[in-house]
């Protein structure tokens, strides 16, 4: 996070090794970007924090170190009314519009627009 505050001199909305009540918040509506929430919803979350790019780590998607342990799983548990969605970090890797513009892309992450 620090390397990414540092070359793009953007703020950083979510920095999830800090404690409050307000992070715990913020890091939810930043992690709905790894749930089966329809991408309006995720985009909606991401603008009401001010974000306008964001980072979409690929592994976090699909990285699975027990069953039922991805990010898409967790969230099941959260919110059971999209479980069985496929999870809007695939769609976002897959095709990003319209509600998102990827603007770079490697083996390891994208980073993503959010379009107004």
């Amino acid at each position: 996070m620090a390397t990414v505050k540092l070359c793009t001199e953007r703020p950083i909305v979510n920095h999830p090794h800090y404690e409050d009540a307000g992070l715990r918040e913020r890091t939810k509506k930043v992690y709905t970007m790894y749930s089966r929430k329809p991408a309006s919803e995720v985009k909606r979350n991401l603008q009401d924090l001010g974000v306008q790019y964001a980072i979409l780590e690929n592994s976090w998607c699909v990285r699975q170190s027990k069953p039922g342990c991805t990010m898409p799983d967790i969230w099941d548990l959260e919110d059971k009314g999209n479980r069985g969605k496929k999870p809007i970090c695939v769609t976002l890797q897959e095709k990003p519009g319209p509600h998102f513009t990827r603007v770079f892309h490697n083996s390891v992450y994208d980073v993503l627009k959010i379009n107004t």
